[in-house]
């Protein structure tokens, strides 16, 4: 998966994939380990970009934490595109402060909690095709027992 993949395109390929064909209820449980497959790719997918994201966020708190305590480099604020912080150098929680409210870090928050989200959604079709097997034998069953097999 090189392209970027939004959680609206994976629920609406679920959407899809959700509806059970009940005249053909051996080929939906064949399908199984496809859907799972595909819904598998997605959730690790999301789960990289989650990672990346926190890992971004956790050296910007770091590199912001240095900013707001006059502490980062004229090539660093350069790099950045950064003035130098003429603030009082803040306390602990000043900074923690700072840090919560700083646009940046809401974008990378914000992130974040959408991976996290697009996890969750993954995590919950996973789940739905777990049961999916066994709910279909059992619809099987029941059309055997009512044919009177």
């Amino acid at each position: 998966m090189t392209k970027d993949i939004k959680i609206d395109t994976v629920l609406e390929e679920w959407k899809v994939d959700a509806v059970i064909d009940e005249t053909k209820l051996s080929h939906e449980i064949i399908k199984v380990p496809s859907l799972h497959a595909k819904y598998l790719d997605y959730f690790l997918y999301f789960k990289r970009k989650l990672s990346k994201a926190e890992s971004v966020r956790a050296k910007m708190g770091w590199q912001k934490r240095k900013y707001f305590r006059g502490e980062f480099a004229q090539d660093d604020l350069t790099k950045h595109g950064w003035s130098q912080w003429n603030g009082l150098k803040p306390s602990s929680t000043e900074l923690n402060q700072l840090l919560e409210f700083d646009t940046d870090m809401v974008d990378y928050q914000q992130a974040i909690t959408e991976y996290k989200t697009c996890v969750s959604g993954c995590e919950y079709i996973m789940n739905s095709l777990k049961s999916r097997e066994f709910a279909l034998k059992s619809l099987i069953d029941y059309q055997k027992f009512i044919l009177g097999n």
